[in-house]
């Protein structure tokens, strides 16, 4: 009775844990995903991506495992850091790193999936991923610390949208407000 208690307490810590990584996840990979598909209108990067796009399958893979490489030596530099007592600036350090790494990693994945795929072994490795990511979320979202976290954050958004539409804020209306925040703020320092 106790142990099972137990089981259900602890199982219901790590999922709310997930649930609060998946939330920031999702919100992020949104977020990250429009910054990098903008960036990518640039018509220097444009003409990388379609290059990078056309490689075959072994460049395709060295592109693929670009970003992880290039954050471990960041990532490193950030634990020496921490380790030196910066604790502060090493954790900021490491969260960069991570976001840039998982926004390019995210572009790469999209351009190089198509040549990708045509490497057995990758085909293999990638269902088995998608596979363990769909049995994870659905034990997630099953859960009842899920539903409840993923409610209450709708209701967040619902409520801030219908706030910014009592208050006039939106669009342009919220950008001038900021603006006129800031000079006001400017004014006070003059002072």
């Amino acid at each position: 009775m106790l142990l099972a208690r137990l089981r259900h307490w602890l199982w219901s810590g790590v999922v709310g844990l997930a649930t609060l990584v998946y939330v920031v996840e999702e919100w992020l990979w949104e977020l990250l995903t429009g910054a990098m598909r903008a960036l990518g209108r640039l018509p220097g990067i444009r003409n990388v991506e379609a290059w990078i796009a056309r490689l075959p399958p072994a460049g395709a893979a060295f592109f693929f495992l670009l970003p992880t490489s290039l954050a471990l030596p960041v990532k490193l530099i950030a634990l020496h850091q921490i380790a030196h007592g910066h604790l502060l600036r090493g954790t900021l350090v490491i969260i960069a790193a991570k976001v840039l790494a998982t926004a390019l990693f995210a572009r790469i994945y999209v351009l190089t999936q198509p040549a990708l795929l045509q490497v057995h072994w990758f085909v293999s490795v990638h269902g088995a991923v998608l596979r363990w990511r769909d049995w994870a979320y659905a034990q997630i979202e099953a859960h009842v610390v899920w539903r409840t976290i993923r409610a209450r954050v709708a209701r967040w958004r619902a409520d801030l949208a219908a706030w910014r539409q009592r208050n006039h804020l939106g669009g342009r209306s919220w950008r001038a407000f900021q603006r006129l925040q800031r000079m006001r703020r400017r004014q006070d320092a003059r002072r």
